[in-house]
């Protein structure tokens, strides 16, 4: 484990947040001080200290954010603090290429999936081992109390890794020929599901709709995977009474957004139309947001099998499933 101090961090920097928060999930870094803070700021994690203090505690390395490495060793040496055998560096030098392995790890699992038998995708503690070294999207509320088993990495899967698990040994069930997820961000979720539904029928086709184009990975799954197709830039609109037999609902947050992507498609899935952070409180200012789409729609269709999944303690995040037949 590299003991580190952070120096110029802003709480407002969510990219290096996030990407320090994985490495100190997977134990590969441990912060032992925090400099050159904001005082007005939300501290990030709970180790600000005075340079003179964190210097003076056992570490490793200085990662810097915001200023050169020349800057930080002009201001140690007017506190007197040596420098020859200070380690600096920004946050690119301390992860170095972890994410580039993470992604390559990613391609791995998705083959594992494709190649499994039945019975593992069946079991769940041979899913979860599979998914954990995929890896999850390093949410505080997560790294804050790490799972065991769940690797995190910001290429990881933006979902709570039991809701996502249960999640995916129901889908492993679904047949069908054509899908649509509207919202893939990067697609690590995305390749997962295609990856179980593709498994059911080589002819499947899986249509990934975004407004932007985040996704990685792309051209080696899309090898592994034939049934996916890039739809970016595209909305649900331009997929408007097209018929599905899964979809899968995870753009814009907003309960005006979530109504129309349900009016535009997912409506008119056959078998099972999923929406992500059903419990996404974060959005209720969005008019309501998720939350308050998932409870009128949840109304709207209540003749139908509703399911929902759901582990976090708080009811944060959360899957919900219309099943149609």
């Amino acid at each position: 484990m590299k003991r580190i101090i952070t120096w110029g961090l802003s709480y407002s920097d969510y990219d290096s947040q996030r990407e320090l928060f994985s490495l100190t999930a997977d134990g590969d870094v441990e912060v032992v001080a925090e400099v050159k803070f904001i005082p007005s700021e939300e501290e990030i994690f709970g180790r600000r200290s005075s340079v003179e203090d964190a210097f003076n505690q056992p570490h490793d390395m200085v990662v810097y954010f915001g200023v050169d490495e020349a800057d930080v060793r002009a201001e140690l040496e007017k506190l007197g603090i040596p420098t020859e055998k200070e380690v600096l560096g920004d946050l690119g030098s301390l992860i170095g290429d972890r994410n580039s392995k993470i992604l390559s790890d990613q391609v791995k699992v998705i083959k594992d999936l494709l190649e499994a038998s039945d019975s593992q995708i069946a079991d769940r503690e041979w899913l979860f081992n599979k998914l954990g070294e995929y890896g999850f999207f390093p949410f505080f509320k997560l790294v804050k109390k790490p799972q065991t088993g769940v690797r995190y990495s910001t290429c990881g899967i933006l979902q709570v890794p039991d809701e996502f698990v249960d999640f995916c040994l129901y889908l492993s069930k679904l047949k069908c020929q054509k899908a649509i997820e509207v919202g893939v961000y990067k697609g690590s979720s995305s390749y997962v599901m295609a990856a179980l539904l593709y498994r059911n029928n080589p002819d499947l086709v899986y249509e990934m709709v975004d407004i932007e184009d985040g996704l990685v990975n792309y051209d080696e799954i899309s090898k592994l995977i034939p049934a996916i197709r890039k739809r970016i830039p595209n909305t649900s609109a331009d997929f408007a009474g097209q018929k599905y037999d899964y979809c899968f609902i995870d753009a814009d947050h907003s309960y005006g957004a979530v109504m129309e992507d349900y009016r535009n498609v997912g409506q008119y899935a056959s078998k099972m139309t999923v929406f992500h952070d059903v419990f996404g409180h974060e959005y209720d200012e969005l008019d309501g947001g998720t939350v308050r789409g998932w409870r009128e729609l949840k109304e709207l269709n209540k003749d139908k099998e509703i399911i929902e999944f759901s582990k976090f303690p708080d009811k944060w995040m959360g899957l919900g499933v219309i099943k149609w037949m």
